[in-house]
């Protein structure tokens, strides 16, 4: 479990927190919120990236705060890519086991490929992929490593809808089959519709509502949750139609 307990932070004018919360294992947290809203920073917080004022960070009983951000175990995976462009699919997700060689590490290896459905990619140039490809890559990789947590910074955002479903329902099964805590950040509802056990509302540095997936999205307690769900969720039919269309004519040409 990640146990999160006041956390804050002040950036320039901006007051993140203090906030609040907990993943458990296997579970996805979605926190939905407008750029700005302090999104990355939270997640930063929570990597090692950057130290809070105040709070503390919890890995079940373990405080995270001291311990420095390569000894952390947090897998962080976000818009912008860091393959290898010099290697091959497999050798870009076997990187981090190349002083592994055990039986459980190969298992588990395999049943990633699997999952992510990337048996056919394994020879090929990671330059010479599609965005979605390239982002089945990341991941795989990123599992590998044993992360204890899984941070997604808004992973998908660029991508057609028919590569985010694939790759929500992808991530949904690592999370679950793996038991890591995910904690994943978006302004699209749909994707948290699609990935979320939980939802939290971000917005100006504040958690305005939180709560299951059913209850936030379907029920929402706040009328301002209401309104800004309906916002986004407008603003973002109008991107993806316009995202699509132009995926849709670069495979025309």
């Amino acid at each position: 479990m990640i146990r999160i307990q006041d956390l804050s932070k002040k950036v320039g004018n901006f007051q993140l927190g203090p906030l609040s919360l907990e993943v458990d294992e296997g579970e996805i947290l979605v926190i939905l919120g407008r750029n700005g809203s302090g999104k990355t920073t939270m997640l930063n917080l929570i990597s090692g990236i950057m130290q809070p004022d105040q709070g503390k960070i919890y890995y079940n009983q373990v405080l995270l705060n001291k311990v420095p951000l390569e000894k952390r175990k947090v897998g962080y995976i976000f818009q912008k890519l860091y393959l290898f462009p010099h290697l091959n699919v497999f050798s870009n997700i076997t990187f981090g086991l190349r002083h592994k060689k055990d039986r459980e590490s190969i298992i588990k290896m395999k049943q990633i490929i699997s999952i992510l459905g990337i048996e056919p990619l394994l020879s090929r140039d990671v330059q010479n992929m599609s965005g979605g490809e390239q982002q089945k890559v990341a991941i795989a990789r990123t599992i590998l490593t044993d992360p204890l947590l899984l941070l997604m910074d808004e992973p998908f955002t660029n991508l057609d809808i028919t590569s985010k479903l694939v790759l929500t329902q992808a991530v949904k099964t690592t999370a679950n089959i793996f038991k890591i805590p995910t904690i994943y950040v978006t302004h699209h509802p749909n994707e948290a519709l699609a990935l979320a056990d939980k939802i939290v509302i971000l917005a100006d540095g504040k958690i305005i509502e939180e709560g299951t997936r059913d209850e936030v999205m379907s029920r929402p307690k706040q009328q301002f949750t209401r309104s800004f769900i309906d916002t986004l969720r407008f603003n973002n039919k109008q991107t993806e139609s316009k995202v699509d269309g132009e995926h849709l004519r670069s495979n025309i040409r």
